[in-house]
């Protein structure tokens, strides 16, 4: 790596690539979104976002920046694979060697997480959409052999899942493990140690992750995008032929379970109302329950939506897969253990609110099945 961005240099660095002048940097906003990433708006309303791998340089990690070029060069050569490709924003700029990709943030797009705090309204479509999407992804890459063939062989299987944070898995940890890490690590880890049943039933997930398609591994709402005029595509377009939902952030991606892909994004359906508790040591958790500004039965609709239309539009996978919606509920269990570990490593703490995080996880994960009802609202039968 010859150079690393920061927000003092990452103008001069857009010079540098030859893509801007100094004056279509004037007057340009810089909004550091974490993880060495950057979102830039500039004074003609064009969005960007620059993102760097910094970590594979410092370790035998994957360079996932790398990956995420790849596998975007590989979708633009595919025809049998448009839709997908119309998921992607455009990459504009890659540097291999500083592993620094640039791509356009699409013009009057918000993500969908941003949309449901701002407009505190959770529109069935828009949940329909986000299953629909998910569905195409898993069903078109599973029927492609070229894909197939791609992420297993022509990269020699650096797309195949791996569990981020191996070593959460591990039954002991030495005291040396926690020398570079932030200090709410040991508290966490603490209290997922001390739930043996949980230990169990992660790695169990873990090791029967299944290799079926491809798979973004972090679709949460964040990382979905839709168009502020959404209303208006919906009744003019054919969805099927074309997305105008985008994902962004596929660094992650990989051939593996798409029961994970959907926990997923359930999970941030989840992150919504658990965002929204008033959470305090003096008020119980019932209570805290009751005072969420998202109540989860507001959000439950959605979460039958979404899943109700994925599964209609790829029943293929409950052929497969008969516990395809048991499983579902335990990653998005993992899912928001994910979040928790993301949000340690990122120095924003370990309280009260990620413990009631680790509470549902647990419940999701170990018991699935008399969680159904909890996740959806609803009866298992009356979903299918």
């Amino acid at each position: 790596m010859t150079i690393k961005l920061c927000s003092k240099n990452l103008s001069q660095y857009l010079i540098d690539t030859g893509l801007f002048s100094e004056q279509d940097l004037e007057s340009m906003s810089i909004e550091f979104q974490g993880n060495s990433n950057w979102k830039i708006v500039l004074i003609s309303d064009c969005q960007l976002v620059v993102k760097q791998d910094i970590h594979h340089h410092n370790s035998d990690t994957t360079n996932k920046i790398d990956n995420e070029w790849q596998l975007y060069r590989f979708f633009n050569s595919c025809p049998d694979l448009s839709y997908i490709i119309s998921l992607y924003p455009e990459i504009s700029y890659f540097n291999k060697t500083n592993s620094i990709m640039i791509y356009k943030y699409p013009k009057d797009y918000i993500d969908l997480e941003s949309y449901y705090n701002n407009q505190k309204i959770f529109p069935i479509k828009i949940a329909e959409l986000v299953g629909f999407t998910l569905a195409a992804l898993h069903r078109d890459t599973l029927n492609s052999h070229n894909c197939c063939d791609f992420m297993n062989q022509t990269v020699e299987a650096k797309f195949r899942y791996q569990f981020p944070y191996p070593v959460y898995l591990e039954d002991r940890l030495d005291p040396e493990t926690f020398f570079n890490s932030p200090p709410e690590t040991y508290k966490f880890i603490n209290l997922y140690q001390g739930h043996e049943w949980l230990r169990t039933a992660v790695k169990k997930l873990v090791l029967e992750h299944s290799h079926y398609c491809l798979t973004h591994n972090k679709p949460l709402l964040n990382n979905i995008l839709i168009p502020w005029h959404w209303e208006e595509l919906l009744s003019k377009s054919n969805k099927s032929e074309q997305s105008f939902a985008k994902m962004i952030n596929w660094e992650d991606c990989s051939w593996g379970d798409p029961a994970f892909d959907l926990g997923t994004a359930i999970a941030g359906y989840f992150l919504l109302w658990l965002n929204s508790l008033i959470v305090h040591p003096d008020i119980e958790l019932n209570k805290s329950l009751q005072l969420a500004t998202i109540p989860l039965e507001i959000i439950q609709p959605s979460v039958v939506a979404l899943t109700r239309v994925y599964l209609s539009s790829f029943p293929k996978v409950l052929e497969d897969c008969p516990e395809f919606t048991k499983r579902v509920i335990q990653f998005s269990g993992l899912a928001l253990i994910y979040k928790i570990i993301a949000m340690i490593q990122s120095f924003s703490g370990f309280n009260n609110q990620s413990i009631c995080l680790l509470q549902l996880a647990k419940s999701l994960i170990c018991q699935p099945e008399e969680s159904f009802k909890s996740v959806f609202g609803i009866k298992e039968y009356e979903l299918l």
